[in-house]
């Protein structure tokens, strides 16, 4: 008999010879996804950030607060709509409701998950990523999914696969995140 290490049960996530733990292949997936979704196009007719302050309008965004300038690289689909995402939490907005502006805030802060998802990706190198950093993410899908949440037409007319790959990429690490709590 060897005195080394108990052997990993089958299907525990920590295979023998399978050189890893699963919690941190999902992590690695989300994270890719994640890298990703920068490069592919987000909404409809984003190829030339067109689409973004017409959609802007029509949730109520002035056409001064600078959704005109919003755009970013050909290549970097992603950045154009973090950008529209930014613009939609720090300008002013048309209407006086409550609603209306907790809504265009609430879309706004999802440009914000991206530094929850960056920070995870620092704490997961730091072998550090988590219940807490598994929570979060999870947390930030919810945040991000208010897009398809406020979005009154058809979803798939609207949203392109660069949305659905960032969206998955928070739920897929963050399932990675709390599976990598599993095997402490």
């Amino acid at each position: 008999m060897s005195k080394g290490k108990p052997k990993a049960a089958r299907g525990s996530g920590r295979e023998v010879g399978g050189g890893g733990d699963l919690g941190a292949r999902w992590l690695l997936v989300g994270f890719v996804l994640f890298l990703v979704s920068w490069f592919v196009p987000v909404v409809r007719g984003q190829d030339l950030f067109g689409a973004l302050p017409a959609w802007g309008e029509k949730l109520g965004v002035a056409p001064e607060a600078g959704l005109q300038a919003v755009s970013g690289p050909d290549w970097l689909p992603g950045w154009g709509a973090c950008r529209f995402a930014w613009q939609l939490l720090v300008s002013e907005h048309q209407g006086n409701e409550w609603f209306d502006r907790s809504k265009l805030l609430t879309l706004g802060a999802t440009c914000l998950t991206n530094l929850v998802m960056v920070l995870a990706m620092l704490l997961a190198v730091a072998r550090r990523c988590r219940l807490g950093c598994g929570l979060a993410l999870l947390g930030c899908a919810a945040l991000d999914a208010s897009w398809i949440y406020y979005n009154d037409q058809n979803l798939f007319d609207l949203f392109r696969v660069g949305y659905f790959l960032w969206l998955g990429s928070f739920v897929v690490a963050g399932v990675g995140a709390l599976l990598s709590t599993r095997r402490g």
